[in-house]
């Protein structure tokens, strides 16, 4: 697994076009994608650590293990990537129009978990809905789908 997820990073690293082999691979998109919402602040809180790990357990049916350890690697591995291209291209990719959906929603679940929303949050997830065609309406639905999420949590 750890072989895989480098060679993904080496490829992304490199600018080169992503070869996504399997669903493990659309999974380090979207924890990469998910990492950086809650690390784009330069600041990775818990509560925001903390909701992308439950969202990847639940969206992956992962154990908690599992999830730590995709999120661990994105972190580790976020920087090397040259733009938000190498990850949205495969996310036009491989998503239909619901997991792009869901893909914004969660992107949204983590900004809300601090219960703060920062310019630098707002704008990342803005951009990457751009780059993988959501709609707006949609964009705007999942975000307010996020936030009745969040109060439903409290």
């Amino acid at each position: 697994m750890l072989q895989q997820i480098r060679k993904l990073f080496e490829q992304i690293g490199s600018g080169t076009d992503v070869e996504v082999r399997d669903e493990q691979d659309v999974r380090v998109i979207s924890a990469a994608l998910l990492a950086e919402v809650a690390t784009v602040d330069q600041n990775l809180d818990q509560r925001e650590q903390d909701t992308l790990i439950r969202l990847l357990q639940e969206h992956y049916h992962l154990d908690a293990d599992g999830a730590e350890q995709l999120v661990y690697d994105a972190l580790a591995r976020r920087d090397q990537a040259t733009s938000l291209y190498e990850f949205t291209q495969t996310v036009n990719d491989r998503f239909d129009e619901r997991n792009k959906y869901l893909l914004v929603r969660q992107m949204w679940q983590v900004a809300l978990a601090d219960d703060v929303i920062e310019t630098f949050e707002e704008h990342l997830i803005r951009r990457v809905a751009e780059l993988i065609y959501l709609p707006h309406g949609l964009f705007t639905r999942a975000r307010a789908e996020a936030r009745e999420m969040k109060g439903n949590e409290e």
